[in-house]
């Protein structure tokens, strides 16, 4: 399947899968940037997608993001759905400086990772619950909330 991506910005990066069998590949920043202690950044990609109908792309951190860099992408996991794909619909990453001190991340830094899965239509059907009773957060290993 073709994934068409267009370089925004003439220095963005045409992502690559970097083995045969990477599930994801990587999103690369184009501008340096200092990301403050305990403050949130916008790092451009310089890249748009054309993601086909009926699938989305997911943005993870890489699993060497924290330890190199020291910081985490803002929102856990990006999603990024088909319609966004207009000519000045760039990806960014944001990612967030936990850490005490500010953390500089250059240009042609490898800070995410991303995939394209498919995204079922659902239609949604109101029904009664199930006669099941599950519990709370952690019930199934003792630990439930307090009080359920």
């Amino acid at each position: 399947m073709d994934l068409r991506v267009t370089k925004l910005d003439p220095r963005a990066v045409i992502p690559e899968y970097k083995t045969s069998l990477a599930a994801c590949f990587d999103l690369t920043v184009i501008e340096d940037a200092i990301v403050p202690a305990h403050q949130q950044v916008l790092l451009r990609t310089g890249l748009g997608f054309g993601i086909p109908k009926e699938h989305a792309m997911l943005i993870f951190s890489r699993s060497s993001t924290f330890m190199k860099f020291g910081v985490i992408l803002a929102n856990g996991v990006g999603m990024i759905d088909s319609d966004y794909s207009g000519e000045t619909d760039e990806i960014f990453l944001a990612v967030l400086n936990p850490g005490m001190d500010d953390v500089k991340i250059q240009a042609g830094s490898r800070v995410a990772q991303a995939m394209i899965i498919e995204r079922p239509t659902m239609r949604f059907v109101e029904g009664p619950a199930e006669d099941i009773n599950r519990g709370s957060f952690g019930t199934t290993g003792g630990h439930g909330a307090p009080g359920v």
